[in-house]
């Protein structure tokens, strides 16, 4: 069964701080003179995945059940799940201009944010669900009051 609060709040929160993000790189872009585009995109993926990959981390965060190394290795996951949902995300949002007539209704910068919090998630939750499946016969070294 799938955690919807986790899920939920894990991309709510990965959209915000994927904007927060993604305003960081355009900041930083725009304060050391940057002038390529392809400086400008590596920022944009960097600082949107960072941020999804953050927000997804603390929605599958288990402080007291997981290792420094498996920490490490969610973390890694989910900020790179972050980053190439960026990129998807941004791949797909900027050809969703009709050529003859009609522009974009939405930014391709919505659509980057939107899919590295979806895609850092998803990584999440696929980690999450492996990692309880390979482990579900050991029992943890604290007791959970809650369960």
């Amino acid at each position: 069964m799938v955690p919807v609060g986790r899920t939920v709040a894990g991309v709510t929160l990965g959209v915000v701080l994927s904007m927060i993000g993604i305003t960081i790189a355009w900041s930083l872009y725009l304060f050391f003179g940057g002038r390529s585009i392809e400086t400008w995109l590596a920022s944009l993926f960097f600082g949107a995945g960072l941020g999804a990959g953050t927000a997804a981390f603390a929605a599958w965060l288990h402080l007291d059940r997981e290792t420094s190394l498996v920490l490490s290795l969610t973390a890694l996951v989910v900020v790179g799940a972050g980053i190439a949902g960026a990129w998807g995300g941004y791949e797909y949002g900027s050809n969703q201009e009709v050529k003859c007539c009609a522009m974009p209704t939405v930014s391709p910068i919505y659509y980057t944010a939107l899919g590295s919090a979806v895609v850092a998630n998803v990584a999440g939750l696929a980690f999450a669900a492996s990692r309880a499946f390979l482990t579900r016969k050991r029992h943890t070294q604290f007791p959970n009051a809650v369960h």
